[in-house]
């Protein structure tokens, strides 16, 4: 797991800056969704493990080990335990799969957090907005220098 923690978020940059470049809207999304999606799938087989262990009372006993200091994905892979927990709990009760969509909604509001805004469209596709940041915006170029001048990047 610490592999896929390590600078999630610098590498969800790294491919935002790559599509400034190429523009294609699925490309960037399944490039951040590996980032960032990789690590969740992997919590849910550690936290499963060890409730299945009893290991496992708290998420808080545990997410201080999580080796990555950002908190979205700390506060996403605590979500996740959560809605899982709450699945596991109710086992045999579900009416419908449809409980399995706030595990879903952890990941769309992680991707929001990283920068990927995701909105789904009456024809059943999705509207894709990468809205542009400082961290996000190519190196060297005309418009990233104007975004950090106007964002206070530049200090004289």
């Amino acid at each position: 797991m610490a592999v896929r923690l390590k600078d999630c978020r610098g590498r969800a940059h790294d491919a935002i800056r790559s599509y400034r470049l190429h523009g294609n809207v699925v490309r960037v999304f399944q490039e951040v969704g590996i980032v960032i999606l990789e690590p969740l799938r992997i919590a849910s087989y550690l936290f499963g493990h060890l409730d299945g262990m009893n290991e496992s009372d708290n998420l808080c006993e545990v997410a201080p080990e999580l080796p990555t200091e950002d908190q979205a994905l700390v506060r996403a892979i605590g979500r996740l335990v959560e809605q899982l927990r709450g699945l596991w709990d109710t086992r045999g009760e579900w009416p419908s799969y449809d409980a399995l969509i706030d595990v879903g909604a952890v990941g769309y509001r992680l991707f929001e957090e990283f920068g990927v805004h995701a909105q789904p469209q009456p024809d059943g596709q999705a509207y894709i907005n990468v809205p542009f940041t400082v961290d996000t915006m190519p190196a060297g170029s005309a418009q990233a220098d104007m975004l950090r001048a106007l964002m206070g990047g530049y200090r004289s």
